[in-house]
């Protein structure tokens, strides 16, 4: 019977560590410019980032109250519509879209979550598209949910109206 031996493992010797050598230059006025440089633009860009200006904040306000009365007349359209009509699903998937684009739009804007507006359109649009993926996009919404959603639809188009 032969007798294998298994291979050691012989680690290449290891290079002695030579200390690391001190600087020898100093620091000057021109070399440090391009630190001063870089962190006043990096300083500027997050304050521009901060504090945004204030048209900007009212054109964001404009988009949200005419995205949101959009929504709103869907919202009544679509629960509004005929069982029998034909374009029922169509108009669902379309509501359901429009929803899904809108919550993903406004959700993370925390000077939206406080308002009544936001709240109350939110809770309608969840309630809607919480029935249609529950029962399917042909099956009417019972008379007591569509009375609270066009009730939440209601206020939140006066919380609108009233800039809240």
């Amino acid at each position: 019977m032969a007798s294998t031996s298994s291979p050691t493992l012989i680690s290449p010797p290891t290079p002695k560590l030579t200390p690391l050598s001190t600087p020898t230059h100093t620091t000057t006025l021109s070399s440090s410019h391009p630190l001063r440089r870089r962190h006043l633009i990096s300083s500027l860009s997050f304050t521009t980032i901060l504090f945004r200006p204030l048209g900007a904040l009212a054109e964001d306000d404009e988009e949200y109250v005419k995205e949101t009365e959009s929504m709103i007349t869907k919202v009544k359209s679509t629960i509004n519509m005929d069982k029998n009509d034909p374009n029922v699903a169509a108009a669902v998937a379309e509501l359901r879209d429009a929803s899904n684009s809108w919550v993903a739009k406004y959700r993370r804007e925390k000077s939206l979550l406080g308002r009544a507006s936001f709240r109350d359109m939110y809770s309608a649009l969840n309630a809607v598209s919480g029935h249609y993926i529950s029962f399917g996009p042909t099956a009417p919404i019972p008379a007591k949910r569509r009375a609270r959603i066009l009730e939440e639809v209601e206020t939140a188009e006066k919380a609108l109206q009233r800039g809240r």
